[in-house]
This record gives structure tokens, C-alpha cells and sequence, in this order.
């Protein structure tokens, strides 16, 4: 009779473990889709994707520094330069910048720019030059979004004493 009795134990026990646990693993099931439909919609409405993501990116990027590298007031700055790969480094870094989840593994802003001795004129050339870009190709929203994020650069890259 004990040995009946125990078997009936054990089998409750295991009819209950199984019907908590696929519970709990219904639980856990329904927050993972919540957290993932949250994260997705997160990742989707973040400013990578609102910007219309890589093709965006990479054509106000190159826009940018084709004219920018012929430009007589700024041309001298992008003399020695390989463009392509000055490119692909800053549409890199946008894309992080922005959440796209690229990594960026170029040099940090102060350090590629120390011996370019960039003037204030030139910085504002280029920035003139990228806003417009990506009025073209952004809704303003986006467009005052990214400058608000790489506007701290500018104390990093112009580094010219500018004579008063």
C-alpha cells in the first residue's frame, strides 16, 4: 500500500511540476514576445531607420564629402585623403550614432583631426553643405536630431587658431 501511495504522490508531483512549469514557460513565452514586440518597435523607430537607414546615410555622406573635397575653401583639408574609405568611416559612425548597430572602429574625432588644422570657416562650410544634403534626402526632424548628436564634435575637429 506504501509503495502505491508513493507512486501516486510521484505522479502528482510530476503532473503538477509539468502544468506549472509549461505555466510558467507560457509566462515566460508571453514576456519575451512583449519585451521583443517593445524592442522592435524601439529598434524601428529609432533614428537610423527613420533617416531611411544605410542607403540615406550613404548617400548624404557622399554627397557631403564630393563636395566638400572639391570645394576651394575646404578641398585642402581632403587632399591626402582616401574618400572612399573617409566614406565608409563616417557613414559608420553615423550608423551607430543613430542606432543602426554598425561599429565604428575608426580613429576618435580629436585625434583624426589634430593635424588638419581645420578652421571654424571650414567647419561651417561642411556642416552647410551636410544640412543641405540632408534636407534633400531627411524630414527635418531627423535632420535636427543627427546635428544635435554630432554638434559636440565640432570642439574635436576644428582645430585652427583663428586670427581675430
Amino acid at each position: 500500500m506504501k509503495l502505491k501511495t508513493f507512486k501516486t504522490v510521484v505522479m502528482v508531483v510530476c503532473i503538477l511540476n509539468s502544468l506549472l512549469g509549461c505555466s510558467q514557460l507560457t509566462t515566460i513565452s508571453n514576456a519575451e514576445k512583449i519585451y521583443n514586440s517593445e524592442a522592435k518597435v524601439n529598434t524601428e523607430d529609432n533614428l537610423f531607420n527613420r533617416m531611411g537607414g544605410l542607403t540615406v546615410i550613404k548617400i548624404v555622406v557622399s554627397e557631403t564629402i564630393d563636395e566638400v573635397s572639391s570645394n576651394p575653401k575646404t578641398a585642402r583639408s581632403f587632399k591626402d585623403l582616401k574618400l572612399p574609405k573617409l566614406k565608409e568611416s563616417v557613414v559608420s559612425q553615423i550608423c551607430m550614432l543613430t542606432g543602426g548597430g554598425c561599429e565604428y572602429d575608426g580613429e576618435t574625432m580629436i585625434n583624426s583631426h589634430k593635424d588638419a588644422k581645420i578652421s571654424t570657416a571650414e567647419f561651417e562650410i561642411f556642416v552647410a553643405v551636410f544640412r543641405e544634403s540632408l534636407s534633400k534626402h531627411t524630414k527635418t526632424r531627423e535632420k535636427n536630431e543627427l546635428l544635435k548628436i554630432l554638434a559636440p564634435m565640432k570642439r574635436d575637429i576644428v582645430t585652427a587658431k583663428e586670427l581675430i
